[in-house]
């Protein structure tokens, strides 16, 4: 197996148990020394700040138990080996737990890689449908 191949089946693999709602299995899969942060403007905070150890793990749960991406399907992914990175652009249907809203939308995440396990994870979205969608800001 080349690190291509097997940074490219572990996100799938995250994927697949994260789509499930198993915060659990997708955390161990991602390594306790992961950051995570959505791009957008700090009003989105928590989420647009960069999160790790025990924040990292609230903001993934949190996505996982609020977020159902159940039939959201992987696009493409494409891996830069040299720089241990991956893009994963992912589209579909999302369902807001709480509110029952959903919407299409697509999405790419950027996975940072070291010793085989994600580092650092920034995902770009529709940052203004999530924050209308959770009432995070109120649109006139």
């Amino acid at each position: 197996m080349t690190a291509k191949h097997d940074m490219k089946k572990l996100v799938e693999e995250i994927y697949a148990v994260r789509d499930r709602g198993d915060v659990e299995a997708t955390l161990a899969l991602i390594g306790e020394h992961c950051t995570f942060r959505m791009v957008g403007n700090t009003r989105l905070a928590p989420f647009s700040t960069e999160s790790s150890g025990d924040s990292f793990r609230q903001a993934i749960t949190q996505l996982i138990t609020v977020w159902d991406l159940s039939n959201i399907r992987t696009a493409g992914i494409y891996v830069d080996e040299d720089e241990h990175m991956v893009f994963a652009h992912r589209e579909g249907e999302v369902r807001h737990i709480p509110s029952g809203v959903s919407f299409h939308t697509e999405f790419v995440d950027k996975i940072h890689f070291r010793d085989g396990k994600p580092v650092k994870i920034v995902e770009f979205v529709d940052t203004l449908q999530v924050a209308e969608t959770t009432k995070m800001i109120q649109v006139a």
